[in-house]
């Protein structure tokens, strides 16, 4: 070890110059700045690439989400529809829907068209539309079944001029069924509470709806009974005959009526689905309702005066096709002009919209459409 030591230093004495570079060598070792620079830029590119790409990866997820939530959610709102309409006894068409463009109020057996007699939320409502509309038949109220069964004696009365009791007095407790009118519409109001480009609303007009104990059974407003000797599904609600001056009855108002029906916490206009597209499809094409294979010729114009032999056998896209309607939302019916007297079927078609949801905005378009068919199953009238 000493040797080494004065080995050493006499190399430092003879040779200082060669021995200092040599040791500055040993000891200098190491990155330079412009290597670090750019070790630092790699590293940062690779990074930033890493992020990005986790980045995205959740921005798929989370639309795949909202794709796979909206999908779900226009599937319960199809199967919601579809146990609804089985129910139903008469479905109503684009012809009978809103009122014909030639009708004639002094001409009788004619439909006068729904809509003006629904509450103008729903019918005259620039933001909504009205789609769907039946009767279906549903069973009383609990209240008025109970009222039923505690007054049953009254029924086993063999004066033909007995008075019912006040508590039972117009209920049908015999069939303990009522008819139920129930209207879907595609509505596209901007309210806070709802984050998609439209929604899909129901109501309905019960024959009655809960009464307090005690108190008499009145009928709904805006309610009639649709399947008797004054009218029929499609005149409904106007009479079957003309008044005495000549202009048509509505059955609605007093004294046959209640009054005009209403939107209220008896009868609201609920919202059964959210994030439905507004606009559907764009091509008429695409919106054609199926037609039987033995029908080649063209469909005819919606309307009360049209005679057709097929019409029965044909579906009708319902609403009528008018310039810019919104098909988020529409149906095929098919039967309307038995006026309740068979079973009708009916398509129906939604296309959901997921823009809105949370990482997709409410101006982008994730389009979901999604199709049904329902065969009507009500036995009331039916041949």
């Amino acid at each position: 070890m000493a040797k080494q030591l004065k080995l050493r230093s006499l190399q430092l004495w003879f040779f200082p110059k060669r021995s200092r570079k040599r040791f500055t060598k040993e000891f200098t070792k190491g990155f330079t700045l412009v290597e670090l620079l750019v070790a630092l830029f790699i590293g940062g590119v690779i990074v930033t690439l890493l992020l990005f790409t986790v980045v995205q990866l959740l921005q798929t997820n989370q639309r795949e989400a909202a794709r796979s939530d909206t999908q779900r959610e226009m599937q319960m709102a199809l199967d919601y529809i579809s146990r609804d309409l089985r129910e139903a006894v008469y479905v109503y068409d684009a012809n009978c829907l809103a009122t014909p463009t030639n009708f004639n109020p002094a001409t009788l057996n004619t439909c006068p068209g729904l809509l003006p007699y629904l509450p103008a939320d729903i019918a005259t409502n620039a933001e909504n539309l009205p789609v769907l509309a039946f009767w279906r038949v549903d069973a009383l109220p609990q209240p008025l079944l109970d009222r039923c069964e505690n007054n049953a004696n009254a029924f086993s009365s063999t004066d033909r001029n007995a008075v019912l009791p006040p508590a039972i007095q117009g209920v049908p407790c015999i069939s303990s069924q009522m008819y139920t009118l129930v209207v879907y519409s595609l509505n596209w109001r901007a309210e806070e509470e709802w984050r998609g480009k439209a929604r899909i609303r129901r109501y309905q007009i019960p024959q009655f709806v809960y009464n307090p104990p005690g108190s008499p059974p009145d009928t709904t407003l805006g309610w009639y009974y649709p399947a008797g000797q004054d009218t029929d599904f499609s005149r409904w609600p106007l009479k079957k005959t003309l008044g005495l001056d000549g202009n048509p009855v509505n059955l609605q108002l007093p004294p046959s009526g209640r009054g005009a029906p209403v939107v209220n916490l008896t009868t609201p206009n609920q919202v059964l689905v959210d994030f439905v597209d507004k606009d559907g499809v764009k091509f008429a094409a695409d919106t054609a309702c199926p037609r039987p294979n033995n029908i080649t010729d063209p469909p005819p114009a919606p309307g009360p005066s049209v005679v057709d032999s097929n019409l029965n056998t044909r579906y009708t896209i319902t609403p009528a096709v008018t310039p810019n309607i919104p098909r988020g939302f529409y149906v095929c019916v098919k039967g309307a002009a038995n006026n309740g007297t068979l079973n009708q079927e009916v398509v129906v078609r939604i296309q959901g919209n997921a823009a809105g949801r949370p990482g997709i905005g409410r101006d982008a378009s994730l389009p979901i459409p999604m199709e049904t068919r329902v065969l009507t199953r009500g036995v009331v009238n039916k041949i």
